[in-house]
């Protein structure tokens, strides 16, 4: 964990530290326990990361990181679908205090028609949160 800790810091976020992530490497859900990503993947979390880095700043209120990695194993436990974005580390679902999963989407929205991004967004207000990727084509969903 401490090389991720030790890239991690050397990509100079705004907002965020690596120990917002490793909460979530050794999650668990029906037994199973999520993991540090390959390393090979962690160059994929970082133009998300940066999108909500700026979101966070836009907004001036603290971002939460609900989802990042998930090994296989671990999307499977958590009824993640197959070909999640997740498991390639570009994926992150969050939530920002006091501001609606509604106003985070429509920034993001702005964002993305903008030519800021390229990737995935999808919005779940039931559950208080918004996915957002950075997989290269965009896709837009709504889930509960």
């Amino acid at each position: 964990m401490s090389n991720f800790i030790d890239w991690f810091n050397a990509q100079g976020f705004r907002h965020f530290a690596a120990s917002e992530f490793e909460s979530y490497f050794v999650a668990q859900r029906s037994g199973v326990t999520n993991s540090v990503p390959p390393q090979r993947l962690w160059k994929n979390i970082v133009p998300t990361l940066r999108i909500v880095d700026d979101l966070r700043e836009s907004f001036g209120k603290p971002c939460t990181i609900l989802s990042s990695y998930r090994s296989s194993d671990y999307n499977k436990a958590v009824g993640g679908v197959g070909h999640s974005q997740h498991m390639e580390f570009s994926a992150l679902d969050i939530a920002i205090d006091g501001v609606s999963p509604q106003q985070v989407f429509d920034r993001l929205i702005e964002w993305r028609l903008a030519g800021k991004f390229m990737g995935g967004l999808g919005i779940y207000p039931t559950s208080g949160f918004v996915h957002i990727d950075t997989r290269g084509n965009n896709a837009t969903w709504r889930g509960r």
